[in-house]
């Protein structure tokens, strides 16, 4: 078999687009937006996609374009959305009453992600395991899963990361920004550039 050095697969998935994504004039939630009409079929895209994918477990940012996004993923697959709040955007904030903007340091940032990643690896020390989080904070979970510092990622609405972690040999980053399930919805970056 041609991967049978992975022992643990790891695949980030950003949220669909939401209304923060889209110029609009319409009223919505700035700090926890909806998904747009077509951020409902990117996720369900997504969806289908996961569906081939044997996976273990399924982790999820508490914020609603999340949220939205990985419920196609559990339909699909069958495993149940596991809301980890050190998954949410870089700068917001869950409290007792919703959510709300709060500034966050770099080296905060960093410590979220790498103490996620430490508790994912403990917990599931075989198989693979999707992630929907966000644009920005998906920025620091590769970096922290990879050691890769000072490169930004381009990550597309519900593109898709995988990184396969192989025994006694280096790690492979297997996807990047793959969003080859849209390729039939007009509007995506479907194309390199």
């Amino acid at each position: 078999m041609r991967n049978d050095d992975v022992y643990f697969s790891l695949y980030f998935i950003r949220h669909a687009e939401s209304m923060g994504n889209v110029k609009t004039e319409e009223d919505f939630d700035k700090t926890n937006p909806q998904l747009t009409k077509h951020g409902e079929v990117q996720a369900a895209l997504v969806g289908m996609r996961m569906s081939k994918v044997r996976l273990d477990a399924l982790y999820c940012s508490p914020l609603d374009r999340a949220l939205a996004t990985a419920q196609p993923i559990s339909l699909e697959t069958g495993l149940p959305v596991q809301v980890d709040p050190a998954l949410i955007e870089k700068d917001v904030a869950q409290t007792d009453n919703g959510f709300e903007i709060r500034d966050e340091t770099e080296e905060y940032c960093k410590a979220r992600a790498e103490d996620f990643i430490a508790r994912i690896f403990e917990k599931h020390p075989n198989g693979a395991v999707a992630v929907v989080s966000h644009g920005e904070y998906i920025q620091y979970l590769i970096r922290a899963a990879t050691g890769i510092e000072n490169l930004r990622f381009c990550i597309y609405n519900t593109s898709v990361t995988k990184i396969n972690f192989r025994k006694d040999k280096l790690d492979k980053l297997a996807l990047m920004n793959d969003i080859t399930h849209l390729h039939t919805l007009e509007g995506d970056k479907t194309e390199w550039m």
